[in-house]
């Protein structure tokens, strides 16, 4: 059985050392958003409207994702070592904001490993070990925010239903 450490460092290399970037990849092609006079609108549009949850294959060569990609990406290395782990939406009901993570498990904790790029999130890159996961759901469903299991919801190829029909609520 993989210590904890040892897991966080594997994803690390990965998702931090190999230059990954915010965006999408579809069709051959690759979005980045382009912040430089601000919110870009377009880069959105394009997000609510054409994107789908990439496959893990796609993100790794084309080095770029959402949040979502990235939690994809991270069950698909943890999956082909037995290691289990779950892919959860946080809903900021008050900001309207949304985010994909995942936990896993390994030594009777349930870990918390924020990967996403560009993250500006203080715990970016570090583990958050819970000692279980109501402890996890409990922390994350401070504020307002509603924590929902949707490891099932994820389908590589599909838009992100588990989003758009809460962006509507």
């Amino acid at each position: 059985m993989k210590m904890i450490q040892e897991i966080c460092n594997q994803l690390k290399e990965e998702l931090l050392d190999n230059g990954y970037e915010y965006g999408f990849f579809l069709n051959g092609k690759t979005y980045r958003p382009d912040m430089s006079e601000g919110f870009d609108r377009k880069f959105y549009g394009r997000l609510l409207a054409e994107y789908r949850i990439q496959n893990p294959r796609d993100t790794k060569k084309a080095k770029v994702g959402t949040c979502h990609d990235i939690v994809v990406l991270m069950k698909a290395i943890l999956d082909e070592q037995n290691i289990p782990s779950k892919i959860w939406l946080i809903h900021n009901r008050k900001h309207g904001k949304f985010h994909s993570v995942l936990t896993f498990y390994a030594e009777n904790k349930t870990i918390y490993l924020e990967l996403t790029p560009q993250s500006k999130k203080p715990w970016y890159g570090k583990e958050l070990v819970f000692d279980n996961e109501q402890s996890f759901i409990s922390e994350y469903s401070k504020d307002g925010c509603e924590v929902i299991e949707i490891t099932s919801d994820v389908v590589i190829g599909e838009a992100p239903m588990f989003v758009l029909s809460r962006m509507e609520q």
